[in-house]
């Protein structure tokens, strides 16, 4: 595997600083919501979307807009389903976007990755919706329907393509995996609660057996954000916290989790972080945890501390 191509990271905005985008900007500035929730959850981003949401915003699923011929969940899709989900949705590559989710900082930074993997010119999160509740800021609340949610211009997008070095693919992973002292050269840091990488807790996917990889680091992705507020960590914090749980700024860093998306979050904090050379970037297994577990030899489904 090459080291991943270098893209900035994009920047992390308060409730105020939003705010404040909306005045500042040249550019129009569109709201997205990516709210996504486990299986298990019982809850829908989209339904929630039509019941209450940024004013202006618009509902990007990260359940449709995705490699549908895969059995894995939300693998990212082909350039061509890209750029037709962003012109249903209205979307120029001149337009300025700011990813959110309801649940804080948990599907929002699945969406953020995927803009910069499909090299979306200006992107922010928005750090985050709870936060810009609770600090009093505007929300819509008009239920809507289907027909209104739809938007009526549709634009052109034309993504210039995916930055494929920064995705990891499951024969990937499996090069670097077989080889005990070839995979030492990397960092594989897992999102997942900590114990399901133990494999004493069970997957949210019946059937899915726990565990994890052999030499993988297990950060759960709330250890990189501040209990109460779900806010990502300082700078500092965040650089405490990789270098005490052994990752090697040094070393290319692959992140995953149980299907892609909370993998996000440390990618996301890891930039936020400083820690990471500025020829490094963060690479993401995209099949993550479920597709390991389903195609992967026992040998390499590892149970308990290591």
């Amino acid at each position: 595997m090459r080291p991943p191509s270098r893209v900035s990271i994009s920047s992390i905005l308060t409730p105020a600083a939003f705010k404040s985008l909306l005045v500042s900007s040249k550019t129009p500035v569109i709201p997205l919501d990516a709210t996504w929730y486990l299986p298990n959850v019982g809850r829908n981003g989209k339904e929630e979307f039509m019941l209450e949401r940024i004013p202006g915003a618009r509902f990007f699923d990260i359940d449709e807009v995705k490699d549908s011929s895969s059995p894995f969940p939300h693998m990212l899709p082909s350039t061509e389903v890209f750029n037709k989900a962003m012109s249903d949705l209205g979307i120029t590559r001149e337009d300025t976007l700011v990813v959110y989710d309801k649940q804080a900082n948990f599907s929002a930074p699945r969406l953020l990755w995927t803009l910069k993997i499909f090299q979306h010119p200006s992107i922010f999160i928005l750090d985050n919706y709870p936060l810009y509740k609770q600090e009093g800021y505007e929300i819509d609340t008009k239920r809507l329907s289907a027909v209104e949610e739809a938007i009526p211009a549709r634009s052109t997008y034309e993504s210039p393509g995916a930055i494929e070095d920064r995705v990891v693919t499951y024969s990937d992973l499996r090069q670097v995996i077989i080889e005990p002292l070839f995979r030492k050269k990397f960092n594989i840091i897992d999102a997942r609660p900590y114990s399901r990488w133990t494999g004493d807790a069970p997957e949210p996917r019946p059937g899915l057996p726990s565990g994890h990889l052999p030499d993988s680091i297990s950060i759960p992705f709330n250890e990189v954000l501040e209990d109460g507020t779900k806010e990502f960590k300082n700078s500092s914090k965040l650089q405490e916290l990789f270098l005490a749980k052994g990752v090697d700024p040094d070393k290319p860093i692959i992140a995953m989790c149980g299907t892609g998306v909370t993998a996000c979050v440390l990618e996301t904090a890891l930039g936020k972080s400083g820690i990471l050379p500025e020829d490094k970037a963060v690479m993401v297994y995209d099949g993550s945890w479920t597709e390991w577990a389903q195609r992967s030899d026992d040998k390499f489904i590892i149970k308990g501390k290591q």
